[in-house]
């Protein structure tokens, strides 16, 4: 069975009693999850394997109909499966800031999905940084840009609690963009991961972005990603260089690359 239809029922397999503790099929089954060679085969995204271990920690199906006991061994097998499968992850090669607002909120769950929405954010802050040579991380609170600390060897958890750690503030998608206006930094791609969002800005966005792109020379673009949004929009504009998300899954990726490459 392709390994990414083995991660879509790994929670039936588990109830049924086909993966048991202990057991070698249990055991033939983490192997794989762990083998470099079996992810590249199936060319699975980080961020998929992610999804499906937080649908499979919660050891219920997404209406209760269906409940098991997460086996620790297949949880740590998968965990092992997600920074080994950044390898997976094609460079775009192109220069990104990834801003995350750290917002009270952003300890929501997406919905449709099984995951936080500061694990989901730190896991894609986590995906640019790792996968392009050319990415700064910063996030946003109480009207400022703060530190925040993201290392190629730290954890996805560890990640997350760096974020939890920064108090919550308002909402301003514009102070990155100013940020890197002020410091000099050319931007190809600005990606704003917040939960609902609700605007405070202290500029016009659109104004700001087409700044920064004055001054940096470059065609600079803007992604919105309300990550429990149901719709929202940066401002009433025709610039193609604003993209609004609402929600976050796996295909949200391949747009956000689309729009870096110019292909929509």
């Amino acid at each position: 069975m392709p390994l990414q239809s083995v991660l879509r029922i790994l929670g039936r397999m588990t109830s049924n009693k086909i993966l048991e503790q202990g057991s070698s099929e249990t055991q033939a089954l983490c192997d794989r999850l762990q083998s470099e060679t079996a992810l590249k085969k199936a060319q699975i995204h980080p961020f998929s394997i992610l999804l499906a271990s937080e649908k499979y920690k919660r050891g219920q199906s997404h209406q209760g109909k269906t409940k098991w006991e997460p086996d620790r061994n297949i949880l740590k097998a998968m965990d092992s499966a997600f920074y080994k499968s950044f390898m997976n992850v094609e460079p775009v090669g192109k220069r990104f800031v990834v801003a995350i607002d750290v917002s009270p909120s952003l300890s929501s769950v997406i919905p449709g999905a099984s995951i936080n929405t500061v694990v989901a954010a730190a896991a894609i802050a986590m995906i640019f940084s790792r996968t392009e040579a050319d990415t700064h991380v910063l996030a946003y609170s109480e009207g400022a840009l703060v530190p925040c600390s993201f290392s190629a060897d730290m954890t996805l958890a560890q990640a997350a609690v760096e974020l939890l750690k920064i108090p919550g503030g308002g909402t301003d998608c514009t102070l990155p963009i100013t940020w890197a206006t002020e410091n000099e930094k050319s931007v190809d791609v600005f990606i704003v991961l917040t939960n609902n969002p609700l605007w405070i800005f202290t500029a016009n966005p659109v104004e700001s972005l087409k700044k920064h792109r004055q001054k940096s020379g470059a065609s600079s673009k803007i992604v919105i990603c309300g990550l429990t949004s149901i719709g929202h929009a940066i401002s009433e504009t025709e610039d193609r260089g604003l993209l609004s998300i609402c929600g976050f899954d796996l295909g949200a990726f391949t747009v956000i690359r689309n729009l870096a490459q110019d292909l929509i």
